[in-house]
């Protein structure tokens, strides 16, 4: 229940706080000067003597006025923001790369405006148009599937990474040939012969394919397939597959994601067959999880840190109006329990 002040007795005083913060018409008027005076002085720049420079900073001050961030961009033509779309924010690999992004942002004084596609082009184009509604100035899109129909790819300042579709101008890329063929020269120094390969849809998988087949076909071997989906689940599937029947069991797996590698352990563990002993397995990406697994997984690292700050520096340039030429990084074995040592 409120109780009301007794009539006659002294007002309660409070410090003076204002209300609300001045605005430049305030500031201007204080100071005797033009609004667009007080915007050059505040800004740094333009025609303004000393002697006005100095009263309009003395009036802002004790106005409390604060600089809109929102004006300032304007005048400048330039938000400070970047756009970043990603097929899963919760995915180990993606979490790097924003981290990269954000770190090196920060040095420069932006920040990013982050949307998930969800694997979904429908969703991935709806997000890019959204991002463009905030005036980004460019920004990133991660494993696009949209290809030319991403309104973004006609906008100056924007990278590809890992793009779906290749060739183009803007982008930061993994040699995922090379890293099947780092796998299969690991399969092969292990004296493995009966080998299997795990795939995905998409660019990446068929690239790591490519170069696992082309090593195999010149060490005069063959290898069975099993088309995945990146999940634990479609790893787990294959391996199931693989290894059930009376057909000769493959000693060697090569799986292009590491998720499905371990669904690929998975199986091997629940059919009691050990690990590398008598079947060794290779995952892609070097994600987290493969140092938690059991036996600890032998994997083709992708540098995800390093490749997203490759392409923000990247963006950065081509917002700046400097050339830029594509990155490619190239993969390199981190070889665990899961294979053993070569021979």
């Amino acid at each position: 229940m409120t109780r009301s002040k007794p009539l006659g007795s002294p007002a309660l005083t409070s410090p003076a706080v204002p209300l609300r913060a001045a605005g430049i018409r305030e500031v201007a008027r204080q100071a005797g000067v033009s609004i667009a005076t007080v915007s050059r002085a505040l800004g740094g720049g333009g025609a303004v003597s000393p002697q006005t420079r100095e009263r309009v900073l003395e009036q802002a001050t004790a106005l409390g006025y604060e600089p809109s961030p929102l004006g300032r961009n304007l005048v400048r033509g330039r938000s400070d923001l970047l756009g970043l779309i990603v097929p899963n924010v919760s995915f180990p690999l993606y979490g790097e790369m924003i981290r990269a992004v954000e770190d090196v942002l920060s040095r420069h004084g932006m920040s990013i405006l982050l949307a998930s596609s969800h694997d979904d082009a429908a969703t991935e184009r709806s997000a890019a148009q959204h991002i463009m509604r905030h005036a980004v100035d460019g920004g990133i899109v991660i494993n696009s599937r949209l290809g030319a129909a991403l309104p973004v790819r006609q906008r100056l300042g924007w990278v590809q990474v890992a793009s779906e579709v290749p060739g183009l101008p803007n982008r930061v890329e993994l040699d995922n040939e090379a890293g099947g063929d780092v796998a299969a020269h690991e399969l092969l120094a292990t004296r493995r012969r009966r080998l299997a390969f795990v795939g995905a849809p998409g660019r990446e998988s068929q690239e790591r394919e490519r170069g696992f087949a082309r090593t195999l076909a010149a060490a005069g071997l063959t290898y069975r397939r099993f088309e995945g989906d990146y999940s634990e689940l479609s790893g787990l599937q294959a391996g199931e597959t693989l290894f059930a029947g009376p057909d000769e069991w493959p000693d060697g797996v090569f799986a292009a994601g590491d998720l499905m590698a371990a669904g690929v352990l998975r199986a091997l563990h629940q059919r009691g067959l050990k690990v590398p002993q008598q079947v060794a397995v290779i995952g892609f990406d070097d994600a987290v999880i493969a140092s938690l697994l059991y036996p600890r997984l032998t994997s083709i690292r992708q540098p995800a840190y390093p490749m997203g700050v490759a392409a923000v520096e990247l963006a950065l340039r081509l917002i700046g109006g400097q050339s830029a030429e594509p990155v490619m990084f190239t993969p390199e074995l981190v070889r665990r329990e899961s294979t053993g040592p070569p021979d």
